[in-house]
């Protein structure tokens, strides 16, 4: 190991391990938890389907002013099944287009409503014949228009990763790129990580036991690298500074934050654990050639005698 023409190129390897070793446990982290299902899992986790009930009821309220329909009109023909449903139509079509960003339709995952479409309905009905309104062109207009801007405001509300505005401002493809290559990128960084351990094997092949000591230390300082961050982030609740003003929005973001956090650092804590099992593994190997070599000096010392 003291050799130079072993130590440098051990040494120089062990680096690059280090930021082998951090690069696929990032991808990893990044492959497993960002899915269709687990965005769907943390919304329901998040109870995000009530906090965008509140904030349409709010919205409705605030409309309620300018436009003389109360908000009871639409609040009352929303129910959470509802909700649940609109969060995960979106979620789902947003992941689509990231497999497909040429899909037709684009992203539009407006959900029916009859209820709500009946409620406005006899609203507009009841006032035409209170007010003796005529039913004419500009009163279906009108009706039409108020519908169209209800599915508006519950799909702003239930919008809760605000995919539609990395739709509107075109990042969807570029998201797609990097989507389709989560398998290749999970690939590449942990063949990388198999590679260097064999290149670390091939230069110490004089004494094998001695790339387990590189590694060991790679992966415990990638461990360290790591886990200090990440517990900073998750003690200090960092992305609770996130300045987003709906709570469904927030809360659904930095939801995700601290979930891919507590993963990275849970790993990191692995391969801690890891490389200091392998560190320890490399001692007993160690251990048992001296006694080997002093069993033989003992041996070889009483033949002389």
């Amino acid at each position: 190991m003291k050799k130079v023409t072993a130590y440098l190129p051990s040494l120089i390897l062990s680096i690059i391990l280090v930021l082998c070793f951090i690069a696929s446990v990032a991808v990893i982290i990044v492959d497993i938890n960002v899915t269709e299902n687990n965005a769907v899992s943390l919304a329901e986790k998040q109870e995000l389907t009530s906090k965008s009930m509140a904030q349409i009821e709010k919205s409705f309220k605030e409309k309620s002013g300018s436009t003389g329909i109360p908000a009871s009109v639409y609040t009352d023909a929303i129910d959470d099944k509802y909700l649940k449903e609109v969060i995960e139509i979106y979620i789902t079509k947003a992941f689509k287009l990231f497999t497909e960003p040429e899909l037709e339709g684009g992203y539009d995952p407006s959900v029916p409503n009859s209820k709500l479409e009946s409620s406005i309905d006899a609203f507009f009905n009841e006032q035409a014949e209170k007010n003796d309104y005529e039913k004419d062109e500009a009163f279906l207009k009108t009706l039409e228009a108020t519908k169209k801007n209800a599915y508006k405001i519950i799909g702003n509300n239930c919008d809760v990763y605000k995919l539609s505005s990395l739709y509107k401002h075109g990042a969807i493809p570029k998201i797609s790129k990097l989507y389709k290559m989560r398998p290749l990128l999970t690939f590449a960084s942990s063949g990388a990580v198999v590679l260097l351990i064999l290149f670390l094997l091939a230069i110490n092949r004089k004494d094998k036991k001695v790339f387990l000591y590189w590694t060991g230390i790679s992966a415990v300082i990638s461990g360290v690298i790591g886990t200090v961050p990440s517990a900073y982030l998750l003690a200090t609740k960092y992305f609770n500074a996130f300045s987003i003003k709906q709570p469904q929005v927030f809360a659904a973001y930095t939801g995700a934050m601290y979930k891919i956090t507590e993963a990275f650092m849970a790993s990191s804590i692995a391969l801690i654990v890891v490389g200091i099992s392998i560190i320890v593994l490399y001692a007993v190997f160690c251990g048992k050639n001296k006694i080997a070599e002093q069993k033989t000096e003992v041996v070889e010392k009483s033949e002389s005698d």
